[in-house]
């Protein structure tokens, strides 16, 4: 049973767009029922049984079990990149299951980004700028990056390996560290459980961090009503997306990145922009890692680390990687107990549950 937490404390370079990870486990409670909320920027995906990337007939699951030890799509070489397949051709290759240990994705899971909005939120924050990452990065990694894409939880870990280039079982395990797998927890009230798809607190004093959190409330919820003026999350989702970005990286509209709201709206999303992140780093586009190490293309677990420490093999980058790797060679996600490990209640604020 996990119960380790993860904590990062990193100095990165330009275009830093990882996080650190945290995995709790916390006692079972009641649900709550959650208040609808109406979504800007966002739109439903379902249309009766219509598959909403392709439009045709949504596949029909004829089984209920966990995806097999090893999953279903490998790591892809360097050079494919631009040959990777498409959204639709995607769903078309996910094995569908009605299996989901975290039925309180279910909301997340079922909403997509409107794909312009995303894409403009990055044509306005170029990361390539100086040279820190190759011109692609903007021209071709995040204008591809747009979470469209429904199902169960797992079904996005394969949609988005799939998309990318990636080992599904890969996504399964540092989802284990960043999130439990849990996309979007909050208590009745709507305030975040902290670690369970939402973190890594801004720390009170950080230059810049009042325009960074007055311009997310725009968005949703106003975190500082929560946590104090100038204090709000960093990372969102299940793969903990990080938004902020520190001036001194590189200045940003909003000292954010881009990805709010989207990563934490979308399960699809989320998954999607990791990722994107892993396939660029591997193909050796980011050029802001070589400050740090012997950075080179070709080592994912390079990469799984840097989203993590924003280090190129650093000490703290590579125990990430062996607690990753950790959570793969035990397939955590297909133990007995994997399907009851969720947050606890508090007194003071109720049971947690999933967003939307």
């Amino acid at each position: 049973m996990p119960s380790v937490r993860d904590t990062r404390n990193f100095n990165p370079g330009p275009g830093f767009l990882g996080r650190r990870a945290r995995v709790l486990v916390g006692a079972s409670c009641a649900l709550a029922t959650a208040a609808a909320i109406t979504v800007a920027l966002l739109r439903s995906s379902e249309s009766g049984n219509a598959h909403p990337v392709t439009g045709a007939s949504r596949p029909v699951a004829t089984t209920n079990q966990p995806p097999a030890e090893g999953g279903y799509f490998q790591l892809q070489p360097v050079g494919v990149w631009s040959a990777l397949p498409s959204d639709a051709s995607c769903a078309s290759r996910v094995r569908y299951s009605t299996w989901e240990p975290r039925p309180d994705n279910g909301g997340p899971n079922h909403v997509m980004p409107d794909r312009s909005a995303a894409h403009r939120a990055f044509a306005a924050r170029p990361v390539s700028v100086g040279g820190s990452e190759d011109p692609r990065w903007d021209s071709w990694l995040l204008q591809r990056v747009d979470g469209q894409f429904t199902g169960t939880t797992d079904e996005i870990f394969q949609w988005a390996a799939c998309k990318w280039g990636l080992s599904d079982d890969v996504l399964r395990a540092i989802a284990v560290r960043e999130s439990t797998w849990y996309q979007n927890e909050i208590y009745p009230s709507g305030r975040p459980v902290l670690d369970w798809g939402t973190g890594d607190m801004m720390p009170a004093g950080t230059a810049g961090a009042s325009v960074y959190c007055d311009g997310i409330a725009a968005n949703g919820r106003d975190f500082q009503e929560d946590f104090g003026a100038s204090i709000c999350p960093r990372t969102f989702s299940i793969a903990g997306v990080m938004s902020w970005q520190a001036p001194s990286w590189g200045q940003m509209p909003g000292n954010q990145n881009g990805t709010f709201p989207f990563s934490r709206r979308s399960t699809a999303f989320a998954l999607d922009y990791l990722a994107s992140q892993l396939r660029g780093c591997y193909n050796g586009w980011q050029y802001w890692l070589k400050h740090s190490g012997s950075y080179r293309a070709g080592d994912l677990w390079g990469c799984v680390g840097a989203w993590y420490a924003g280090d190129w093999h650093s000490s703290g980058a590579d125990g990430y990687i062996s607690r990753v790797r950790n959570e793969l060679a035990n397939f955590t996600w297909l133990q007995a107990d994997w399907p009851s490990i969720r947050p606890a209640c508090v007194k003071t604020l109720g049971c947690p549950m999933g967003a939307y």
